[in-house]
């Protein structure tokens, strides 16, 4: 194995562990995922930093917990961008020789939070060509949408959808699959990072994907009046009944056999560039989705549930062709760490405690003023059949089980050594002192303010 692997990072952003078919998931929503984990590990205990895009990232690109790099929640009055004493991901591989090239479906990973730097190549969430080392990969019309690109960012807006979300992913899978290809036939170790939105919402799956699954393919109007019903629940106006919820769903499980296709298409490209076996491969979510699933105004709140703190980790270490299956309790911010260094250990080994994966959440994450109330810090440490979590105001909770089966439970003999074993992980954690970028709500572009509120992130 070579000591400069070729990274390609995929993050697939808001897809939730119960969906994913080689988790278990009873519809084959993913089988391009299920070959590639026959041939990688597979971790079944992976934790998210943060159960929300903007701080997960932002660990995934520094190898810091939220706390840490300072980027928690995203209001008007704060600072939303990486400050730059802290170098990226992408920065640490262009240190190291690398070309590196970005694509993200999320307008939080991008310029909107400085986690654009290092990249020689990067395309934001709009088609905006942010930075440009790769003219090739480029064709007229992709020019055309980022000249547009603001035009762009509001033709994607709800209810009207002029453009619809595979446009995007399409155009963005492509580029990639375009760019792995030219930086293969050159003589430099390459780094590529993925962000696609399919799991994510709105949701607008192709009929195909409906007909594989085995699904009622909808209507023209359906997504339309689905997707308006689905955002006024997420953004707190309105219930999902449980046959809206249902259907959601099965839009969602779509969506995912739809991504999964794209996934395979830039496989494929390495595979076809016989680089493949070479490269290391990295596949995972940034958090789930409860869809209706939970109580939005219940203790604890919902993001700190199973289905959006645990998370599909898929690892494949150069010319690593068996399957491998961990039920350590992993911290997905490891990946930075086993990255950088070029897989020459396992995921698991770069945290501090091989029984309990540590997370965090800032609640409330975001809105369009800052929360009266002040934040309230909840943190929590995941463990093979379970997880504590505890807030800075006191409340603390035990569960066990997992996705919709977890349970909250009284275990007076258990819940004392976790809350030391969480104090002191806690105390670990260095608060970062830096200053942030200083880019604010305002400084945004109306595009990509509409987008966030869109997608549900902005009230």
């Amino acid at each position: 194995m070579t000591d400069t692997p070729n990274v390609l990072f995929i993050l697939l952003d808001s897809m939730r562990t119960d969906r994913v078919s080689c988790y278990g998931h009873d519809r084959e929503t993913t089988p391009n995922l299920d070959e590639f984990a026959n041939q990688a590990t597979r971790y079944t205990n992976a934790y998210t930093p943060a159960p929300w895009t903007l701080p997960t990232h932002t660990s995934l690109f520094t190898g810091l917990f939220p706390s840490e790099h300072g980027v928690t929640n995203a209001f008007p009055d704060s600072n939303l961008q990486l400050s730059s004493e802290i170098p990226t991901l992408a920065e640490k591989f262009q240190d190291n020789g690398y070309q590196t090239a970005g694509f993200s479906n999320n307008p939080w990973v991008g310029k909107t939070s400085g986690l654009d730097r290092g990249f020689d190549d990067y395309v934001e969430w709009n088609l905006e060509i942010g930075a440009e080392a790769t003219p090739s990969i480029h064709t007229r019309t992709d020019r055309f949408a980022s000249q547009f690109h603001s035009f762009v960012g509001h033709a994607a807006r709800q209810p009207v959808y002029l453009l619809k979300r595979p446009f995007f992913t399409d155009s963005l899978s492509r580029r990639a699959s375009d760019w792995m290809e030219s930086a293969s036939n050159g003589d430099q170790p390459w780094f590529c990072f993925m962000n696609l939105m399919e799991a994510h919402s709105p949701y607008f799956p192709r009929k195909w994907a409906f007909q594989d699954l085995n699904l009622e393919t909808p209507g023209r109007i359906e997504p339309r009046i689905l997707n308006t019903k689905l955002l006024a629940y997420v953004m707190g106006k309105a219930d999902l009944d449980r046959e809206t919820r249902k259907r959601v769903m099965e839009f969602y499980d779509a969506s995912l056999r739809y991504q999964d296709r794209k996934v395979a298409e830039v496989l494929n490209q390495l595979r076809a560039n016989e680089v493949y076996d070479d490269t290391l491969i990295i596949i995972c979510s940034d958090h789930g989705k409860t869809l209706g699933g939970f109580d939005r105004s219940g203790s604890p709140p919902h993001y700190l549930r199973d289905i959006n703190t645990r998370v599909p980790l898929l690892v494949k270490a150069p010319d690593q062709d068996a399957a491998e299956v961990v039920d350590t309790p992993t911290e997905l911010v490891s990946t930075h760490h086993y990255a950088i260094e070029g897989a020459t250990k396992p995921v698991e080994s770069y945290q501090p405690d091989s029984n309990h994966a540590l997370f965090e959440d800032h609640i409330p994450h975001t809105g369009r003023q800052s929360p009266d109330d002040g934040v309230t810090y909840w943190r929590g440490l995941g463990t093979a059949d379970g997880k504590l979590v505890r807030s800075d105001t006191g409340e603390s909770y035990l569960f066990v089980g997992q996705g919709f089966e977890e349970q909250t439970v009284n275990a007076r003999d258990r819940k004392p050594e976790l809350t030391e074993t969480l104090s002191e992980r806690v105390d670990q954690l260095r608060s970062s002192s830096v200053d942030g970028g200083g880019n604010k709500m305002d400084d945004l572009g109306g595009d990509v303010q509409a987008q966030l509120e869109d997608l549900g992130y902005m009230k």
